[in-house]
């Protein structure tokens, strides 16, 4: 291993995360920098084995820099689910990656010195997966121009992302960082399937980013079109039991049917339907695995008017019928 670096505003608190293997990460303290007020704050570390994640939920009153974990052994999987930050590496004053909500990438900064600057909101939600970069490099496809960039610049031991453009957080992305954050595994168990669920979420990603669609026009979309969307889509889950047409849900967020689902689609990567069917799904099968629910009622639960639709579009998600859990 070599020695990691670590940087943070005006030299305020770090704290060693102590991992599996006995090797220490220094990580950026999350108490308040440069002023910052944070009226409520969680902030938690997951170490397991040489690969742990950190996650914030936090309302920011003013803007807070801290500083990043920098290391040629390490990449970092960043989801900013809520609120805006930026990345500046070294004394330059131009970003190195910004971040809207609802958006993901994938960065390295091999041993430069690193930044974070996070903007004040109300509701202010990361999470960071920090991989060995000799797992990475295992499992990164060998074929296509992205790729290749990643890795001769890994190798090369420049910072870079996987995707110029950020990548839209989905549905299925989301159920895999909330089985992370849940893990009641402990011991082997827990390493192999943390292990797992981020080789669940490189593939996720390394598939969004061979994909070609709308996922660059993002960048380019106003803020508070970026808002709407972000209210369009608590919309949609919060009326999952009685789900409102498109055109209405384009009138209850400020625009009309044809920019909700162009826009939509640029901040989520899919369809209307396709993030509701998706998430409709995650969470049946969340409810199926942990509780006693009956399909009927779960089916009802999540909208569906007759148990057997719910069976339906269960097993065309998923390539099984419900009752296999169940049994």
């Amino acid at each position: 291993m070599k020695s990691h670096s670590h940087m943070s505003a005006q030299g305020e608190g770090q704290h060693t995360v102590a991992l599996d293997e006995g090797i220490s990460l220094l990580q950026p303290c999350v108490c308040a920098t440069q002023g910052a007020l944070l009226a409520t704050a969680h902030a938690k570390d997951y170490p397991s084995g040489e690969i742990h994640f950190s996650h914030t939920a936090s309302c920011l009153h003013s803007k807070k820099v801290v500083g990043c974990f920098n290391s040629e052994d390490f990449v970092q999987l960043y989801f900013s689910m809520r609120g805006k930050s930026a990345f500046r590496i070294g004394s330059s004053l131009r970003a190195f990656a910004h971040f809207d909500s609802h958006q993901h990438n994938l960065l390295f900064f091999s041993g430069v010195q690193a930044q974070q600057e996070i903007k004040p909101d109300a509701q202010v939600e990361m999470m960071t997966v920090y991989v060995p970069t000799s797992f990475l490099l295992h499992y990164l496809p060998d074929t296509g121009t992205a790729f290749s960039k990643l890795r001769e610049n890994i190798l090369a031991g420049k910072a870079a992302k996987l995707s110029k453009a950020n990548l839209p957080i989905t549905p299925h992305i989301m159920a895999v960082l909330h089985n992370l954050l849940n893990c009641d595994y402990t011991g082997y168990r827990k390493r192999m399937f943390v292990e797992a669920k981020v080789l669940e979420l490189l593939m996720l990603q390394f598939e969004q980013s061979e994909q070609d669609g709308d996922s660059t026009a993002t960048a380019r979309l106003k803020e508070t079109d970026v808002e709407k969307m972000l209210h369009a889509r608590d919309l949609i889950l919060q009326n999952m039991e009685c789900p409102c047409s498109l055109i209405d849900l384009a009138h209850m967020v400020g625009t009309n049917e044809y920019y909700l689902k162009k826009h939509f689609k640029q901040v989520f990567g899919t369809t209307v339907f396709g993030y509701l069917n998706t998430y409709r799904m995650e969470q049946a099968r969340k409810m199926l695995l942990e509780g006693d629910n009956k399909i009927g009622d779960i089916a009802g639960a999540l909208g569906f008017k007759y148990a057997a639709h719910f069976t339906a579009a269960f097993k065309k998600h998923f390539g099984y019928l419900p009752q296999k859990i169940k049994s």
